[in-house]
């Protein structure tokens, strides 16, 4: 076996995988979306990207990591998982879609990968316990409710300069106090961009 096609096993609710063969390459959209019993802690190493909705409220996946050789993660693709408890996305990921891990309340990211460009709608919509302290540089738009209620964000820096950030990316982040930016004040439309606590620091420049 080396791919899973698109809604092979959606809704299969008492679907208790808990390893995927070793020679999977690919896994399609909708896969084992609501397969609310899969408790996979790996996925095999062979996997390099991860399609719309694929593992969309799977309620007891446990990843621990995701494959080194993963560079997108397609919209939705872990929307609800909320026993995900990722701390680093592969190095080399250069895209991740809408809602992608929206409402995984276990999500412990530090940092995101360098190669990343773009934060969507909702990305990270209600990851309580994400930890982020910055941006990667590359990264030159932030969607809507791109990070509404991320509780535990509480100091940002951005580490380079953006286009477009929207109004509500940082909406419900009452704990985010203090946010660092390497441009001037009013070069970035709708500052504090939601985040209503928070005091912005212009013309910032990082140790």
């Amino acid at each position: 076996l080396t791919s899973i096609g698109n809604y092979t096993f959606q809704n299969c609710t008492n679907l208790a995988l808990t390893k995927l063969p070793s020679g999977i390459t690919s896994i399609g959209d909708n896969a084992f979306c609501k397969c609310t019993n899969l408790s996979l802690t790996e996925l095999p190493s062979s996997i390099t990207s991860i399609e719309d909705f694929t593992f969309c409220n799977c309620s007891n996946l446990a990843l621990m990591e995701l494959p080194s050789g993963v560079t997108s993660i397609g919209m939705s693709a872990f929307y609800g998982c909320v026993k995900l408890s990722l701390t680093e996305l592969p190095s080399g990921l250069t895209s991740i879609g809408n809602y992608t891990f929206q409402n995984c309340t276990n999500l412990a990211l530090t940092e995101l990968p360098s190669g990343i460009t773009s934060i969507g709608s909702g990305t990270f919509k209600g990851c309580t316990n994400l930890a982020l302290t910055e941006l990667p540089s590359g990264v030159t738009s932030i969607g809507y409710n791109a990070f509404k209620d991320c509780t535990s964000l509480t100091s940002l820096t951005f580490k380079g300069t953006h286009n477009i950030i929207d109004s509500t990316a940082f909406i419900g982040c009452t704990n985010l106090t203090t946010i660092n930016v390497p441009w001037a004040e009013g070069a970035v439309e709708n500052a504090p961009w939601g985040a209503t606590n928070a005091t912005i620091n212009y013309n910032y420049v990082a140790v």
